[in-house]
């Protein structure tokens, strides 16, 4: 298996319901400051979401604050996990991986900037 995020290992999110899906983008190789931002949902159904590597950063953690279930999955493969639901127990990847993890990230997120909106984690648009 390719790593995430390399040769078409895209590492999405499906949730159900209402929430924010929050990323952490953290460990820097080129001396950036960390990044934590959330994307929100307001639908009632299903959403998808895509989590995108940026900068220069080696880790990344997710987690899903909804009332509804969240799983993610990496690129075209049927199997998947569930997202964390707090920073003290994320979902993490670290980059060349091949599997998702469980991280606790309350310590990249406590020097991180906020940029909620603006995290590379994107709402995918339903199919029409």
């Amino acid at each position: 298996m390719s790593a995430i995020f390399t040769n078409g290992q895209t590492l999405t999110v499906t949730t159900r319901g209402p929430g924010n899906l929050s990323l952490c983008s953290y460990q820097s190789n080129g001396g950036i400051t960390n990044h934590v931002g959330a994307t929100n949902t307001a639908n009632e159904g299903v959403t998808r979401f895509v989590i995108s590597h940026s900068y220069t950063f080696e880790r990344f953690a997710f987690y899903w604050d909804g009332e509804g279930e969240a799983v993610y999955n990496i690129g075209t493969a049927l199997a998947n996990g569930p997202v964390g639901r707090s920073w003290a127990e994320a979902s993490g990847v670290s980059w060349g991986a091949t599997t998702v993890g469980t991280v606790d990230a309350t310590g990249p997120v406590s020097s991180a900037v906020v940029r909620n909106g603006a995290a590379t984690c994107f709402v995918i648009p339903p199919v029409v």
